[in-house]
């Protein structure tokens, strides 16, 4: 079991400290980031790391900057290539879609209680085993 501890810590301890360093995560995230490594392990590394040295922990972590709002798809569509273009344009005409059917979907299931209250039948499928 040791040996297989310090082969996960040479294959991915440098690479925990880097992004540690360089994005400032935390352990949670980390893990995510790195299935393999646990977050208990990574927390270990962490803390023997800022141990080992102290000049780096006294200095601030940079923490990821938020992008830039994007501007409005009318303004860019100068500076995106026609396929990105496209893919914009088809992506809003499936959104418009997904909600005229969601739409519909809701008119129906309506319609359905309208039905069972007005001719006190039921319409719809019972859960469960047939008896």
């Amino acid at each position: 079991m040791f040996i297989y501890q310090t082969q996960k810590r040479e294959q991915y301890y440098d690479r925990v400290i880097a992004l540690y360093q360089q994005t400032g995560y935390g352990k949670k995230r980390l893990s995510r980031l790195i299935p393999e490594v646990g977050e208990k392990t990574i927390s270990r590394w962490i803390a023997n790391f800022v141990a080992e040295n102290p000049q780096v922990a006294s200095m601030n972590r940079t923490r990821p900057t938020r992008k830039a709002p994007v501007p409005a798809p009318g303004a860019q569509s100068e500076e995106l290539p026609k396929d990105v273009q496209e893919l914009q344009a088809e992506l809003k005409r499936l959104r418009a879609q997904l909600k005229k059917a969601e739409i519909k979907a809701e008119a129906y299931d309506e319609l359905i209680n309208v039905a069972e209250a007005k001719f006190n039948i039921p319409i719809r499928k019972k859960a469960g085993a047939k008896q």
